[in-house]
């Protein structure tokens, strides 16, 4: 959790000091003595403060929800281990490794937080959960030498697909799995 709300911490004051610096740049762009509209300075001045403020209510809105915060304080009551490698996903219970290739069957329960950690054998690939609907539950990526965490609750028992959203070359529509939630 700690890790996550400093990388988020970083994203925001690196994007005050962006919006700081496009403010004194489009303040300074303007020629003083240009005949055309009036009090252009001003008007420039409130349209910003107008877009920050929209670009902050939709922040304060989605930030929240995101999936990092969602069950950060929970302590999963299982943890999946997914290792993406073309064009399939490999799951188990156990850390995989290229020396460990062992996949086994997952069933979670449901209404208990569930911890998958996601990471590639070989490229960038999308890891993306499907209910048996097709909508989109949650997703994260999958990147070699890096191990995403995502949490997440399944209220609904059923079957849950895992599908590939990012492209990983020609056997890409193929790549799936899936899991079952009791």
């Amino acid at each position: 959790m700690k890790e996550h709300t400093l990388i988020l911490l970083l994203f925001l004051v690196i994007s005050i000091a962006i919006m700081g610096l496009f403010l004194v740049i489009f303040q300074s762009s303007k020629i003083e003595n240009e005949t055309g509209m009036q009090n252009p300075k001003k008007k420039r001045f409130f349209f910003f403060i107008i877009l920050a403020s929209i670009l902050l209510v939709l922040l304060s809105i989605t930030i929240p929800k995101s999936p990092y915060f969602q069950y950060a304080d929970n302590s999963p009551a299982k943890v999946v281990y997914i290792a993406a490698q073309q064009y399939v996903f490999l799951s188990s219970f156990q850390a995989i490794t290229l020396d460990n290739i062992n996949t086994e069957a997952i069933e979670v329960p449901a209404n208990e937080v569930i911890e998958f950690r996601v990471t590639s054998l070989d490229v960038n690939h999308g890891f993306a959960i499907y209910n048996d609907k097709a909508e989109l539950v949650t997703q994260t990526q999958a990147m070699p030498g890096y191990i995403n965490k995502l949490r997440w609750k399944f209220t609904e028992p059923g079957k849950y697909n895992i599908l590939c959203l990012e492209f990983c070359g020609g056997g890409h529509s193929f790549m799936r799995s899936s899991f079952t939630v009791k």
